[in-house]
């Protein structure tokens, strides 16, 4: 249980509209030692050397504690009623994403 953890999201249905839920799962893919498992909904800016989020909308916890290999972790988040339309150009993409992250023990970064 000591090496890297593995994360994979699945989501419900695409596209989504404005307010519409994001509703899906973190499956563990490669379990491990953890404090939890967060899922994050963001509007983010990519281009091929910079990637920021732009707008937050949503964070929610699905587990705490150690985890183990299979675990399937249901989630449900909500996009903004302003949510912006997500753009791709040849140069940089803006759009929703979600992220999991698993929040590991050990000392904390300062």
């Amino acid at each position: 249980m000591g090496g890297a953890v593995r994360l994979r999201i699945e989501v419900d249905g695409e596209p989504l509209a404005p307010g519409a839920a994001v509703a899906g799962r973190v499956i563990v893919e490669g379990g491990g030692r953890a404090r939890s498992v967060s899922v994050r909904l963001d509007f983010v800016e990519r281009t091929r050397d910079f990637h920021a989020v732009a707008l937050p909308a949503g964070e929610e916890v699905v587990a705490e504690g150690d985890l183990a290999d299979g675990v399937v972790l249901p989630f449900l988040l909500r996009l903004p009623l302003d949510a912006l339309p997500s753009i791709t150009t040849p140069h940089a993409r803006l759009g929703w994403e979600l992220s999991a992250r698993a929040n590991r023990l050990g000392p904390d970064a300062e």
